[in-house]
């Protein structure tokens, strides 16, 4: 909705939305994890909302589970701790990822109202 305020008609903020959509889902540590991101791109990764997205989800289903898991060439070990060390999802930092959710949404709202009674794309 954001892009559609933001742009003069449906085709070009398609396009922009599109854009966005791609480096979201590229950064957003479902495809690379958040560790094996390389330095210079990881700030990328905290500014995507679709990352605190998949945090929240895995670290809310996941963050408490002790069934150990079986991984190839490594030793069996608790869900909590393979999401933990392989993805570096913390189950203690849910709260911080609840607070940055809303403000995402607050965010992404204002934006969108500032925007339709600001940009005026109508001729006359």
């Amino acid at each position: 909705m954001m892009t559609v305020a933001l742009t003069p008609n449906q085709q070009v903020a398609a396009i922009f939305a599109a854009a966005f959509y791609g480096l979201f889902n590229l950064f957003s540590g479902f495809f690379i994890p958040r560790p094996r991101i390389p330095k210079w791109w990881v700030w990328y990764y905290w500014i995507c909302p679709v990352a605190w997205t998949v945090y929240g989800c895995i670290v809310s289903q996941y963050g408490d589970v002790e069934h150990t898991i079986k991984i190839p060439g490594q030793a069996d070990q608790p869900i909590k701790q393979y999401i933990q060390e392989t993805f570096g999802y913390d189950p203690n930092f849910m709260g911080p990822v609840a607070v940055v959710l809303v403000a995402f949404a607050a965010f992404f709202a204002t934006m969108f109202a500032f925007c339709i009674k600001a940009l005026n794309f109508q001729k006359r």
